[in-house]
């Protein structure tokens, strides 16, 4: 749930968070010092989920920036001008969907063999040559860009980053109060199984339905996106246990995104 808690009797000082580095919010919230501030707790407003948000979009976005420019330094673009007028031609109808005009959208092809793709807040795309080739049609590789839109508008960079910020808080507390190394280890892999791994699934299962919308309201067949993760999942190989694995199980995220495409009536799939 997402509210303010103070930890002691004193009136606690009401902070700006998302001007605060992150140190010192780590710390002003293990001392119970900090509150947070209403603002920093609203509904998204596309999927209407409460969302704790203790960073300010701009500075995501200029740290975004950094990183895309660090990404594009190290990785070789790849040299087909018509894979890479592809990827523009789908992000940029995925993009108006989203309505999020206001960001600075931009779409590259990486040459590299793996079937992944990613997205930074502000709108940077990143598909690697491996899923280019994966995408057997504009509409398959509108649902991988459909769902890294829907990590955008779903906020959930900054909604990651602000739970790592109060969930390091709180070990950092804890291993105060037990004083053992061994202790905080254990704590830190309980917290990584229990909430951040089970709170990565569930935001990629968000983007894939965030997706889907994104995909109909661009006039692309949803029902390619069942052709195109049945795809994927025959590249999966090896996988660790679901509950150990950031993504969903294969059958699961195809299960569900099968069941809303009917639900929406954009079936039968």
């Amino acid at each position: 749930m997402c509210q303010s808690h103070a930890s002691n009797d004193a009136a606690p000082k009401l902070v700006d968070v998302s001007k605060m580095p992150r140190r010192d919010v780590v710390r002003a919230l293990a001392g119970g010092s900090l509150v947070l501030v209403a603002p920093a707790c609203a509904p998204n407003p596309v999927t209407g989920r409460s969302q704790l948000i203790l960073v300010d979009e701009a500075q995501l976005n200029q740290m975004a920036l950094q990183a895309w420019a660090q990404e594009r330094q190290q990785n070789r673009v790849w040299n087909n001008a018509a894979q890479q007028a592809r990827l523009e031609r789908v992000g940029r109808r995925i993009a108006q969907a989203t309505g999020r005009t206001d960001l600075q959208w931009e779409f590259v092809v990486f040459d590299r063999q793996e079937a992944n793709a990613y997205v930074l807040p502000g709108g940077k795309v990143g598909f690697y040559r491996g899923i280019m080739e994966l995408a057997e049609t504009d509409d398959q590789l509108a649902t991988v860009m459909g769902h890294e839109a829907g990590h955008v508008t779903g906020r959930h960079a900054a909604e990651r980053y602000s739970r790592e910020v109060a969930q390091n808080a709180a070990l950092q507390a804890a291993g105060a109060a037990i004083n053992s190394q061994v202790a905080m280890a254990a704590l830190g892999l309980g917290a990584q199984v229990g909430l951040s791994l089970p709170f990565s699934r569930a935001q990629e299962s968000e983007a894939d339905i965030i997706g889907l919308n994104y995909m109909h309201s661009a006039n692309y067949d949803v029902r390619q996106a069942i052709t195109f993760w049945g795809r994927m999942a025959q590249q999966g190989g090896n996988r660790p246990p679901q509950f150990l694995s950031t993504h969903p199980d294969p059958a699961s995220r195809i299960g569900e995104m099968r069941a809303y495409i009917n639900q929406r009536g954009w079936g039968p799939v």
